[in-house]
């Protein structure tokens, strides 16, 4: 999963399937969407897409990072429905 700014300001979260010299293709891609008051919306991408891989020219790429882990968390819970732990075991 990475977190990626185009050239035209959007920023999506998606997971890169295929990477060459000159594109990615990227799959569950997220765009992030200011909600204004430090809050963030999350939307799919190309909405009208049949869910297959988007190939994105590295043209049109600023940079790729890595989310920090409570975006991860809340792409992983809407992607998948999962809720995943933000610390170890708790022992009863």
């Amino acid at each position: 999963m990475k977190l990626i700014r185009l050239t035209t300001g959007e920023e999506i979260i998606a997971s890169i399937t295929k990477e060459t010299e000159t594109s990615v293709t990227v799959e569950e891609s997220i765009i992030l969407l200011p909600a204004g008051e430090g809050k963030l919306g999350m939307a799919s991408f190309i909405p009208y897409s049949d869910g297959s891989p988007i190939e994105i020219s590295k043209a049109c790429i600023m940079f790729m990072t890595n989310p920090n882990d409570d975006l991860r968390r809340q792409v992983l819970r809407i992607t998948t429905g999962l809720e995943v732990p933000t610390s170890g075991l708790t022992l009863a």
